[in-house]
């Protein structure tokens, strides 16, 4: 079986113009806290993007073997930072 990928966006920034999104998120805090409770990483889906809201969009990779992927994005879901979270579904052969 191969890496499952959970496709995650973090809230909107704030209507105040506050720096980061709304809520603990700053996307440091849920790359630790993905590490701490499920042994994953995250990482940007769209890495050295100029759009400030690329940096709401992340990957998260879920070795084989390991966490359940759907648990994973049960849990990043009912986070207060985290907007969406899906598995993504394996691409299909041409």
């Amino acid at each position: 079986m191969a890496e499952a990928e959970i496709v995650v966006q973090l809230r909107t920034r704030s209507p105040t113009g506050l720096a980061g999104p709304v809520g603990a998120a700053r996307p440091a805090d849920l790359r630790g806290w993905l590490a701490r409770r499920f042994g994953v990483t995250a990482e940007p889906l769209h890495p050295g993007g100029g759009d400030p809201d690329s940096a709401r969009w992340l990957r998260v990779g879920v070795p084989a073997g390991g966490a359940d992927a759907e648990a994973v994005a049960a849990a990043l879901r009912a986070r207060p930072d985290v907007e969406a979270a899906y598995v993504k579904p394996p691409a299909d052969l041409p």
